[in-house]
């Protein structure tokens, strides 16, 4: 914030400083959301800057800068307001002028309506010291159209109200930046997901830093958001997650940040990619007939979140197995077992059946010799297939 002030001396002749003491000024800096006629008066001079109260600048002398200004005539009004150096070409400013050449910042909870400017007088001597309050100013905190370029400013006392100086200055207010637009999921895989989005429309005074990524996890009943980046150290709209569970929907805010900090929040929800269905239920045996039987199913619980395209059905076969040896421990062991693949069905076969999720096929012939049959269906969709089901109750011939 650049700052100066032109201050006329013969408003407060208590101020003119004595040859032992000298006169500096400083300017303190008041966000109040008050009518300006509430605005309480400050009890003491301030001693400097208080995080989210108060501004104040460094304490400097006045000038009486000299002035180029174009030919007058002597006599004129100029004349009244400057002492000649070379007439029609200079002039000193008999008002003395403070320069404040200072950036200040102060971060507030909450944006008030106006910013109070109060400019104080320091005179002091090497064993006192008096600070009077010259005079205030007020500039709108939300008018827009005033920031971000010099302005010049009335300050006028405090207790009769008439104009004692200007202050010219350049502010600006910044809070925290708008929502993120059309956030979409660029790339989708079984455990991560890239997300990508549109910058805020306005950035509200402060250029963006980065951006915070949150994920709402959710456990044992509850949900918690969690911070998986407090602020990217690109400002490129793209994050990618890693180490998710496929098959399931998360929800993601993501949040412009400034220098001021997070912006307003944009929640939205994705899912990651389809996973391998899950096993289908314990196979059992609906028929036999002429050395065949009819082993049937049910589909999964789960699909994986994409549809179960066919079932894949094994058959284990132990041969000499008996339902007398196998039953006293005397038959063959379950390592001698051997899986033979009988084919696959289709999973739309039964779509017109009364109970759709009910699955069946003829598997033979069986052999002629002892054997002990067991059965296995594994679900097939786009993701892959799916454990292999419980085995089914033995089968002997």
């Amino acid at each position: 914030m650049d700052e100066y002030g032109h201050i006329p001396e013969a408003d407060h002749e208590h101020l003119r400083p004595g040859w032992f003491e000298s006169l500096k000024y400083f300017v303190s800096l008041h966000p109040h959301s008050e009518h300006h006629d509430d605005i309480p008066l400050p009890r003491d001079a301030p001693r400097g800057t208080i995080d989210g109260e108060m501004l104040v600048s460094q304490i400097q002398l006045p000038k009486h800068p000299e002035v180029k200004v174009g030919g007058y005539k002597k006599g004129s009004a100029a004349d009244d307001d400057a002492e000649h150096t070379a007439e029609g070409e200079r002039r000193i400013n008999k008002h003395p002028v403070v320069t404040f050449k200072e950036c200040m910042e102060l971060f507030c909870g909450k944006l008030d309506t106006s910013l109070v400017a109060y400019i104080w007088g320091r005179k002091a001597s090497m064993t006192s010291e008096a600070v009077t309050l010259i005079g205030r100013s007020l500039a709108p905190l939300n008018d827009f159209q005033l920031q971000r370029r010099s302005t010049t400013w009335g300050v006028f006392d405090i207790r009769e109200g008439h104009r004692v100086a200007e202050m010219r200055l350049k502010y600006s207010v910044a809070t925290t930046p708008g929502p993120i637009r059309q956030p979409r999921l660029a790339d989708c895989k079984q455990t991560e997901v890239t997300i990508n989005w549109e910058p805020p429309e306005s950035d509200h005074g402060a250029q963006l830093v980065g951006y915070k990524v949150s994920i709402l996890v959710e456990e044992r009943g509850t949900s918690e958001w969690f911070s998986l980046c407090d602020c990217t150290k690109s400002v490129k709209p793209v994050y990618v997650v890693a180490n998710l569970v496929g098959n399931t929907q998360y929800t993601f805010d993501i949040r412009a940040v400034n220098k001021v900090g997070p912006g307003d929040a944009c929640e939205f929800q994705v899912s990651t990619a389809p996973v391998a269905p899950g096993p289908p239920s314990k196979p059992w045996i609906e028929e036999d007939r002429d050395g065949c039987v009819n082993v049937a199913w049910r589909s999964p619980s789960s699909d994986g979140g994409c549809p179960v395209t066919a079932y894949r059905i094994r058959m284990r076969k132990l041969l000499g197995a008996t339902t007398f040896n196998q039953w006293h421990g005397m038959g063959p062991r379950d390592a001698h077992a051997t899986y033979v693949d009988m084919g696959t069905v289709g999973a739309l076969m039964c779509e017109e059946q009364e109970d759709p999720s009910l699955f069946n096929a003829w598997v033979g012939p069986l052999e002629a010799t002892c054997c002990e049959y067991r059965f296995q269906i594994i679900a097939v969709n786009r993701a892959g297939e799916s454990k292999g089901s419980e085995l089914s109750d033995g089968r002997y011939t």
